[in-house]
């Protein structure tokens, strides 16, 4: 396989911005008096609405849960703090060491042809993580299902595919640092052949671009099937492939954009490779996955991880996976593997080793 770096994701403009301390919120896009207060007052409006236009949620009609009979596990215990979900940062952050609790070596030492090392990286924080944590849960629920969302004074935030605030962007600059430092990313992966999976969303790519950068990988791949709880939530609906018509709304897809993926990302590549894909990829050029009324259950979601998972090791020859995801998603795969389904915060890493059990042939 052609060996590639990721020096060419180091020209975007993001890596241009000066990583800062992480806090735990982002300041407004615009300044205003009493920003918090002007939030809560538009936001409780938007909840009125939503409660007058809920219903009831039900089952995707897309089956993402194409799973043909292997299963996968996490083959040891006691070499990764986020095996108990209990052991979860207060605040952004890395656990000591990435949360190993062994040497690496004798991490590394166990992946082979059904073992794989696995570095699940949530994105970091995206202006929908900063309103949700200023407006609390209730509100945020009046919220979430709107493409944007205007405080009082007009300052306008982007909900839909939701990008990352400065304070994202700093949390991925300073895990790109960690990796480059001291020869972190050697250690961690033992030198061995490394690719990277990442979900088509845009805090996902923006991530991956900066904490990925120039780090040795083989691959890079968008993957369809990583993506967050599909549904409801228009953060967590994607952007069309292709560019929208007219730069409005695509026909499917509960927001219009002005660029789609190839377009505000020329450095991935976005296959489209068909709603019965076998390979890493796209389902299709628009989201058919997201659904207005209807929130992917975690069951389902656990299914979809489990086919990732089948995917992932039919495909990719590496036994050193970085998947920069979300963290329903982490916790759902954890789940899949007989993990506890641990909470990481932005930025975070969760190492895991998943293997994979093979059927047996009847």
């Amino acid at each position: 396989m052609r060996k590639t770096t990721m020096s060419w994701i180091k020209a975007l403009p993001l890596l241009l911005l000066t990583a800062g301390p992480l806090v735990s919120s982002a300041p407004a896009k615009t300044s205003e008096s009493k920003p918090v207060d002007r939030l809560v007052a538009a936001a409780q409006s938007a909840l009125q609405q939503a409660k007058q236009n809920s219903s009831v949620a039900q089952d995707h009609d897309l089956n993402l849960g194409r799973h043909k009979g292997d299963s996968f596990t996490s083959p040891v215990d006691g070499y990764f703090i986020q095996e108990r979900a209990s052991r979860g940062l207060p605040e952004p952050g890395q656990h000591k060491n990435y949360g190993a609790l062994v040497p690496w070596d004798q991490i590394v030492s166990k992946v082979n042809a059904e073992t794989k090392l696995l570095f699940l990286i949530r994105h970091g924080q995206a202006w929908s993580n900063y309103l949700e944590e200023v407006l609390g849960p209730d509100l945020w629920y009046g919220v979430v299902s709107k493409c944007g969302f205007t405080t009082g004074n007009g300052t306008d935030y982007q909900i839909f595919d939701a990008e990352l605030t400065d304070v994202g962007q700093a949390q991925a600059e300073n895990l790109h640092t960690l990796l480059a430092s001291n020869s972190s990313f050697k250690t961690v992966t033992g030198g061995l052949p490394t690719r990277a999976v990442v979900s088509p969303l845009s805090r996902c790519l923006d991530t991956a671009s900066i904490v990925l950068a120039d780090m040795q990988l083989t691959n890079v791949n968008t993957e369809e099937l990583i993506r967050e709880t599909l549904g409801s939530d228009t953060c967590d609906a994607r952007r069309s492939v292709s560019d929208p018509p007219g730069g409005g709304k695509p026909e499917t897809g509960p927001c219009a954009f002005d660029r789609g993926l190839k377009s505000k990302y020329p450095t991935y590549d976005f296959p489209v490779l068909g709603k019965d894909k076998t390979e890493l990829g796209l389902l299709t050029d628009d989201d058919h996955l997201w659904k207005k009324n209807k929130r992917e259950k975690q069951k389902d979601q656990i299914k979809r991880a489990e086919t990732f998972l089948e995917t992932l090791f039919n495909n990719a020859e590496e036994q050193v996976i970085f998947v920069v995801t979300h963290s329903g998603f982490i916790r759902s795969l954890l789940l899949a593997v007989d993990r506890e389904p641990y909470r990481p915060k932005n930025a975070e890493v969760v190492p895991a080793l998943i293997r994979r059990r093979q059927r047996q042939s009847s």
